[in-house]
């Protein structure tokens, strides 16, 4: 099996299926057999490998189909009671053939994500709306069914909306009520199937929680106080109880990517969890692109402008020659002066951006990624015991191959010019991730 001896541990290192489109079942279906099972083989050889599978709303919607209702039930009764169905039947068997067991999931981005435009819709619906909760739930319940012999499991999420839109406190009070509706339905399928499933909020730049400090003021003093509003009274328990059972199901995922952009130390950002009592459902093995002194590393800004593409959102956050940091939702407001507020390249000592770049990828020049930082950070959360749970998520291998075409100096040198071997390369890094989890 692809779990892997790692600091006196063994952990389970997997890649996520979000880097191939796939919308249905039968789309999924055929991933497993075209990319997953080979990619695994290539990585781990001949054994049961996990996996971390992407599953958006349709696929949920399938995958959890229902007959005829009484009239006295829910969506969420629907959804914990219905019995697997030919589609969940099938994806099981495909997954049983092609030798791979499900690890975790991606929840993340429930709509098409390989649309030609996705960037801040890959938080629709967000948590202050309920069809957030309900698509989560019926992925939790195909989780559950998926899973075998394993007791627990989890799905990535966002951890509330973008902040593009809003993220005041009302907004946060909203996302939290709808968080723990979700945790009381995730109860009561912990109950009817035996299988915890809990959600790994995912703090990204420009949404809720961005940053450690912003997350742990979020899950504490909007999450935690809610639970501890609500759940006596729905569910008879006392305060102590209502805050475990928050706990135990609302966890965090923290992708090193993401942290990186925010200038974090990860092995900080884990300990802190730690000291807190947040439980870490995963760790996304990932790096981002950063460029120090961008007015004086004009090779290296240009590669970085030419990365610039029209799909996913790159959020950008700058260092200030102070110390203090500046946000940019997307790579072009770099070169907008609206977006720019009266600031000029020079004011900036180095730029980090959400782009997620394969491990193993260099640079030559001033441009590089965040990948040094990857392989303490892992082998402390393997030691330590915080989770097991680590998935290599680049999803850009189609942009990447797109931008390479176009004439992109730093996707030239990831991808070459021509066509794009998208397995060869994730077999690349995930033996990257393997050899950084084992040192």
């Amino acid at each position: 099996m692809s779990q892997i001896a790692c600091q006196g541990r063994a952990v389970d290192l997997s890649y996520s299926t979000n880097v191939h489109p796939a919308e249905t079942v039968e789309q999924l279906i055929e991933v497993l057999a075209k990319h997953v099972a080979p990619v695994s083989r290539g990585a781990f050889g001949d054994d049961v490998a996990a996996v971390n599978l992407r599953l958006g709303r349709k696929q949920a919607d399938e995958l959890c189909a229902h007959g005829t209702l009484p009239s006295t039930s829910t969506l969420s009764d629907a959804i914990l009671s219905a019995p697997p169905g030919e589609a969940c039947q099938k994806l099981l068997a495909a997954l049983k053939a092609n030798k791979l067991r499900v690890a975790s999931i991606n929840g993340f981005p429930v709509l098409d994500f390989h649309a030609p435009r996705v960037k801040e819709m890959v938080y629709s619906p967000p948590w202050t709306d309920g069809g957030r909760v309900l698509t989560t739930l019926m992925i939790a319940k195909v989780l559950a069914n998926l899973l075998g012999d394993a007791k627990e499991s989890s799905v990535s999420v966002p951890t509330g909306t973008f902040k593009g839109y809003n993220d005041g406190d009302e907004i946060k009070s909203q996302c939290a009520h709808f968080i723990t509706e979700l945790v009381r339905e995730l109860a009561r399928l912990e109950r009817l199937t035996g299988k915890t499933i809990r959600i790994g909020l995912e703090p990204e730049p420009h949404t809720t929680g961005e940053t450690l400090d912003e997350f742990i003021d979020y899950f504490k003093r909007f999450i935690l106080v809610l639970a501890d509003e609500k759940f006596p009274s729905q569910l008879g328990i006392g305060a102590k109880e209502a805050e475990a059972l928050a706990r135990k199901f609302v966890t965090i995922n923290l992708d090193l990517c993401h942290q990186a952009v925010e200038y974090e130390d990860a092995v900080e950002d884990l300990k802190r969890l730690r000291a807190e009592g947040i439980t870490a459902s995963g760790v996304h093995v990932s790096a981002a692109l950063k460029l120090a002194e961008p007015a004086q590393n004009t090779d290296g800004w240009n590669q970085l402008k030419a990365m610039d593409e029209p799909r996913y959102l790159h959020q950008v956050v700058a260092k200030l020659r102070d110390g203090t940091f500046a946000r940019f939702e997307d790579l072009p407001d770099l070169w907008n002066p609206r977006r720019l507020k009266g600031r000029k390249l020079e004011d900036f000592a180095e730029l980090r951006c959400h782009f997620h770049v394969p491990l193993f990828a260099e640079w030559p020049g001033a441009l590089k990624s965040t990948r040094d930082g990857v392989p303490e950070a892992v082998r402390f959360a393997a030691k330590e015991g915080i989770t097991d749970n680590f998935v290599v998520e680049t999803y850009t291998w189609n942009v990447l191959a797109d931008l390479a075409k176009q004439g992109s100096p730093g996707a030239r040198t990831i991808v070459g010019g021509g066509a794009v071997d998208v397995n060869a390369g994730l077999v690349k890094e995930v033996l990257w991730a393997k050899e950084a989890l084992q040192g």
